[in-house]
């Protein structure tokens, strides 16, 4: 980095520093972050232990009242009383009510053993434990009671106990949707007299909506004080997953919750998450850690709840707001940075202040460098301070005057040098000159000799090939002037097969005649003529028609061209029937070839007209695209690859173009572009090509 030596001894001097700073604030970070997530989790546990101690030690409160109940003397007298003397049942009646209102309990009642059989028919819960009470035995847990159940023991407390449930984030999916059970405190105990079981008191304490049982052990687990500002410690009892009695507000926004004053909506119905179900519900272990209890997220402690029989019914839980704890650490951590920050922002001041001392003589270097950089002699000279600074002067000042004669030597070793370079140069440049003007030469008349060599070799071709198809076509001409002459009228009904022999004969004079003309380039131009080229196309067709007919193809045509073009007939026939024959063999089956024709305009300008065949064939893959007009490049099996070759080189020799576009597996459509006046091309090279053009077109004819 291009920085001021001032910033590189701050650097230097801060970047222990701010090293031993950041680990510093990172070891900090770590250590607090882990103490208050251990403390945390420690208070959390705690809280929980306390919660259920103090569930615990309700049950064991109403068992104790409900043994010195037992003992009442108006119970002692249950043996001796009529079972039909209303008014002395009464009196029972009246005591267990006021038992039930002192100790505000949900239901309490009296089943003589008598009658115990026919109670735990209708009754499951009943059933499990009745055996262990007839026996003299009491009990005291938590219990699940079913609504039918409780419509024979207290049918006002159905209401109470059911429960909507809620729609909670990350809780596992259900498809129940109503909480119909009752989770009770559940306290049984029999009445001896004379050591005789003699009937079973049973009371119950339902814990659903029990708002003010969750409330008080909130209270005593999370008295003021033992919370942050903006704090709030919850309890929550579950019923499987569902919370039935809580103090965890639904919405966390709601004022009277942040105040902890007054009341609030509570999220009765909700769910624990899918994390804390599987653990506590499913595995039956504790879980000590941050939880998603609803909205929000808190430090959380859950514990599985059994019944009588050992059975996981629900869970309680215990836990307080994680944030406020989160604001504290960060506020601590921001507070740290800085402190740190203004502590390296006045170091940095101090340093900067002291570097003084050592910038001044490496300014004053800098500057006699900067000098003699620019061409001007100027030296450091002696400096007041005595130290490796002056000591480094006086070297500098030496090594400039040295550098100065060195520079005065090189400078007159290099006057000489460029003169002789300038020598040297000149004469290698002269020579490559000739050198090239040799090579064009040898290059031009190697390509004469190849091409004069080729012609001749084709000029003797073609004239041995003329000979040959010159007399077949000759004997062919003159035996269908016999056969008409012969047949007379009767050859009527074949006159247009014989008018299309007569022609494709001429046809193939006609490309003899090409041949010998390509011969004697200096000839070729007397074949040229100015055509229309509708006609030609309608012409064409018919040459084709029957090939077309035997594979059911249609032709669509669209002849709007006005314009005239300078060509030779023939030769473009011979380039139409490639072009529709090839559009005909890419087609599997029927199909539909278009034929357009219309005028060539370029930049505002009539160049001439153009040729377009559409086909609806298989398409070319985008390897062989630029191949297709290569001499004997082919992709069927009983092609030559000279059609488009030989159509190439006619249109090309024409001073034409052709243009092919295709789209793979929809078709392909090639575009022929003929001027209005030829532009010939005569070179020997072109005339070779044309040749070989045209003998492959003849071989494949």
């Amino acid at each position: 980095m291009r920085t001021s030596i001032r910033l590189k001894i701050l650097g230097l001097t801060l970047t222990p520093v701010i090293l031993i700073l950041v680990t510093l604030i990172g070891m900090t970070s770590y250590w607090a972050s882990t103490y208050s997530a251990d403390q945390l989790y420690r208070k959390v546990r705690a809280d929980l232990s306390v919660a259920k101690g103090i569930l615990a030690i309700r049950q064991q409160q109403d068992l104790s009242t409900l043994k010195q109940l037992s003992q009442h003397q108006v119970l002692q007298q249950v043996p001796l009383l009529d079972p039909m003397a209303q008014q002395q049942w009464l009196s029972i009646y009246q005591l267990l009510d006021a038992y039930k209102q002192i100790h505000q309990l949900d239901f309490v009642r009296l089943i003589p053993v008598s009658e115990v059989a026919h109670y735990i028919l209708e009754e499951s819960s009943l059933a499990k434990v009745a055996s262990n009470i007839v026996h003299g035995e009491a009990k005291a847990g938590l219990q699940l009671i079913s609504p039918q159940e409780m419509s024979a023991i207290a049918p006002e407390l159905i209401p109470q106990m059911q429960i909507e449930l809620q729609n909670t984030p990350r809780a596992m999916p259900t498809q129940k949707r109503i909480e119909t059970r009752g989770l009770f405190i559940r306290t049984l105990h029999p009445v001896q007299v004379d050591g005789k079981v003699v009937a079973i008191l049973d009371t119950g304490r339902l814990l659903n909506r029990n708002n003010a049982f969750v409330d008080q052990i909130r209270d005593l687990v999370y008295q003021a004080g033992t919370l942050p500002e903006g704090g709030i410690g919850t309890v929550t009892l579950f019923l499987d997953d569902t919370r039935i009695s809580t103090n965890v507000p639904r919405d966390f926004n709601d004022t009277d919750v942040q105040s902890e004053q007054g009341e609030f909506t509570r999220a009765l119905g909700t769910r624990v998450s899918h994390d804390v179900n599987k653990k506590v519900l499913q595995k039956g272990e504790s879980w000590v850690d941050r939880a998603f209890v609803v909205n929000q997220w808190y430090i959380s402690a859950y514990d599985p709840i059994e019944d009588f029989s050992g059975k996981r019914i629900g869970m309680l839980y215990t836990g307080f707001l994680e944030q406020p704890y989160t604001d504290i650490y960060h506020k601590t951590l921001i507070e740290l940075i800085g402190a740190i920050a203004v502590v390296t922002f006045i170091s940095s001041i101090l340093v900067l202040r002291s570097a003084g001392l050592v910038i001044h003589p490496l300014k004053r270097i800098h500057s006699v460098v900067q000098a003699v950089k620019l061409g001007r002699r100027q030296r450091i000279g002696m400096m007041e301070n005595h130290d490796e600074f002056s000591e480094l002067a006086e070297q500098f000042d030496l090594m400039l005057d040295l550098l100065e004669e060195r520079n005065r030597q090189i400078q007159q070793a290099a006057e000489v040098l460029e003169q002789k370079v300038q020598e040297r140069t000149q004469s290698l440049q002269d020579k490559t000159q000739e050198l090239q003007e040799h090579i064009h030469l040898l290059q031009d008349t190697r390509a004469q000799l190849v091409t004069k060599e080729k012609l001749a070799v084709l000029g003797e071709l073609t004239a041995g090939i003329a000979h040959e198809i010159n007399n077949p076509a000759a004997v062919i001409l003159g035996n269908i002037d016999l056969l008409q002459a012969i047949l007379g009228q009767d050859s009527q009904p074949v006159e247009e097969e014989i008018e299309l022999i007569v022609q494709q004969v001429y046809r193939i004079r006609s490309l003899i005649n090409n041949l010998l003309q390509y011969s004697r380039p200096s000839e070729y131009t007397q074949a040229m003529a100015s055509i229309n080229i509708n006609p030609v196309v309608e012409e064409t067709l018919v040459l084709v028609r029957h090939t077309l007919e035997k594979q059911a193809m249609q032709v669509k045509l669209h002849l709007n061209a006005q314009q005239q073009v300078e060509a030779n007939v023939q030769q473009l026939q011979q380039v139409l029937v490639n072009l529709i024959m090839n559009a005909a063999n890419a087609t599997e089956g029927a199909g539909l070839i278009e034929i357009e024709t219309g005028d060539w305009v370029e930049k505002g300008c009539i160049e001439g007209v153009f040729i377009r065949v559409l086909d609806q064939g298989e398409g070319i893959t985008e390897t062989a695209l630029p191949h297709i007009f290569d001499p004997f490049f082919t992709t069927r099996d009983n092609g030559t690859g000279l059609g488009l070759s030989v159509s190439y080189g006619i249109i090309r020799r024409y001073g034409g173009d052709i243009q092919v576009s295709s789209i793979l597996g929809q078709g392909s459509t090639f575009t022929v572009y003929l001027r209005t006046k030829a532009e010939l091309t005569n070179s020997d090279e072109a005339t070779t090509q044309q040749l070989l053009a045209t003998l492959g077109e003849v071989q494949r004819g």
